[in-house]
């Protein structure tokens, strides 16, 4: 898989108005290559595609959570008491009808995955405590602007995957509560976030490439962003950027 400083490459080397240019700076690029990877991704899922990779969703291995009142998240009065993550989470995607998370896990034993959790709306969570008999499920929901809830209070961690538009803090990704739950070096917690393996499927890249470039150009240069069968912006050579 390729990283977010190669694209960024790919990118700059389709023009040579991107490559000579030095107010167009990688950052700029690398932010552009990220919404327009979110806007193709948020097309494929709402189509039902891509959920099964690995390569795609972010797994926190060891996500933190806390024993908190469910009042915190409603106003349900009740002395009932869930877990929530101890940290707020990075903003998320979000397709059609729901968040992109491809599962939410306890951990069993050996720090491996567990049983998966179904997820559920607060509302409806509260429309179960009402039932007489109460299932023996275990329930998650997205509450507070990216806090996770479980209705089990009992659990120290989960296992938690989701398609993420931020990058994930550190002491989010490598937490140092000492669960077991996956081993990290020293070299993965400083490695710069342009050399990690970025989250594109390879059959978008080209697409993400080009709408990075035609974006950029009609950006910088006001240049028309049409692009012709073979890549090429269908400009005269000599095209100077606006003033």
């Amino acid at each position: 898989m390729a990283t977010l400083r190669k694209l960024v490459s790919d990118v700059r080397s389709t023009h040579k108005l991107l490559s000579s240019d030095g107010l167009i700076t990688n950052r700029a690029i690398a932010s552009e290559i990220k919404n327009n990877t979110q806007l193709l991704i948020k097309r494929e899922t709402n189509l039902r595609k891509l959920w099964a990779t690995d390569t795609l969703f972010t797994t926190i291995p060891c996500l933190e959570m806390i024993e908190v009142p469910i009042s915190e998240c409603c106003g349900y009065t009740d002395p009932c008491q869930v877990a929530r993550s101890k940290y707020k989470l990075p903003r998320m995607s979000e397709g059609n009808y729901q968040y992109l998370i491809q599962g939410v896990y306890s951990i069993n034993a050996m720090g491996g995955q567990g049983r998966k959790f179904k997820e559920v709306t607060i509302n409806r969570y509260l429309n179960l405590l009402k039932l007489p008999i109460i299932k023996n499920e275990q329930y998650y929901w997205i509450a507070n602007g990216g806090y996770v809830y479980v209705n089990n209070p009992l659990l120290k961690a989960i296992r938690f995957s989701a398609f993420f538009e931020e990058d994930v803090p550190n002491e989010i990704m490598y937490p140092t509560i000492g669960c077991g739950c996956g081993s990290y070096t020293t070299d993965e917690l400083c490695v710069n976030p342009l050399d990690k393996e970025y989250g594109c499927p390879g059959y978008l890249e080209k697409q993400v490439l080009d709408l990075t470039s035609q974006r950029l150009l009609s950006t910088y240069f006001n240049i028309k962003s049409d692009m012709t069968s073979d890549n090429v912006d269908g400009q005269a050579p000599n095209a100077k950027p606006t003033n």
